[in-house]
């Protein structure tokens, strides 16, 4: 059946240094942006703090919470 139809190449199987290093890059990434989350989410706390109520506030409000979903997921 194989010589009718074909058969695709063998992939190689994945050893565990390569597992690793991939685990490894994506956790560097993973940490890269909730770096760039906290940050974000510092500024808008700044922003918040000299604010008065009223509807800008409510609108950085709104950034800050979009961005502390993102932060979660």
């Amino acid at each position: 059946m194989n010589r009718i139809f074909g058969r695709s190449k063998q992939t190689p199987t994945p050893n565990l240094s390569d597992c690793i290093g991939n685990v490894d890059t994506r956790i560097e990434s993973v940490d890269k942006k909730i770096a760039r989350i906290d940050a974000e989410l510092m500024k808008y706390k700044d922003q918040m703090k000299k604010m008065r109520d009223g509807p800008s506030k409510n609108t950085v409000k709104q950034k800050a919470m979009r961005v502390l979903k993102q932060k979660r997921m």
